[in-house]
């Protein structure tokens, strides 16, 4: 039969056991961030769509024409710090810079832009959005790009090639431009040896490129 003393020693090495380590350390948040933008995403299309055929609308029609925007953004670059201990796995300061193109396929709108963070890493990227009105002014804006990332002194994120999925509300004025709030989730999907990933969050402003001029 084990003494006190023994059993002592065991709970003390089974205490030793998890300080060093042989319990792993908690899963990276982006998966399940991911999954919630995705989510959010296929549930604002499909309200989208059933509102259109409540509304009697045609559900194929292109979408309205636009007129080319400039976006100045400006927020938030890796927001949710997981448990990644890789350099430059902070939060950091970031604008961005993007085209909303004036063409539609279908009722997708064309957009190209780059982001950089205060520590030099630099996102270039092209992509679509899809805008699904709620009433005459607020737009929901599920977007997907694809582009290439140098991390600078930043976070390294596995891979140059790196995929953008995100989604953007916002207020359109008269005028036809916009504020808006987006959020961003950055991976490579498993493309590369790691896949981090990062979150970014940024306040957006859309302006018709003719207004930057005064027309």
């Amino acid at each position: 039969m084990a003494t006190k003393s023994q059993a002592l020693l065991a709970g003390a090495g089974a205490l030793a056991a998890v300080s060093v380590g042989t319990v792993p350390a908690a899963p990276a948040h982006a998966d399940a961030l991911f999954n919630m933008l995705a989510g959010s995403a296929a549930a604002v299309v499909a309200a989208g769509l059933v509102g259109d055929a409540i509304r009697g609308n045609d559900i194929l029609a292109s979408g309205p024409d636009e007129p080319f925007r400039v976006t100045f953004g400006v927020g938030g670059h890796n927001v949710y710090v997981d448990n990644g201990e890789d350099d430059g796995n902070e939060t950091t300061g970031m604008i961005r810079l993007e085209a909303r193109l004036p063409y539609k396929l279908w009722r997708f709108t064309p957009f190209t832009g780059i982001e950089v963070n205060h520590l030099g890493s630099v996102y270039g990227y092209g992509g679509f959005g899809l805008d699904v009105y709620f009433g005459e002014n607020f737009i929901v804006t599920p977007n997907a790009a694809l582009g290439l990332y140098s991390a600078g002194a930043g976070r390294d994120l596995g891979y140059p090639l790196e995929f953008r999925s995100g989604i953007e509300a916002a207020w359109q004025f008269d005028d036809g431009s916009r504020l808006g709030i987006a959020a961003h989730h950055i991976s490579n999907a498993d493309l590369g040896d790691s896949n981090p990933g990062v979150e970014n969050v940024t306040l957006n402003y859309s302006i018709p490129f003719d207004s930057l001029f005064g027309n």
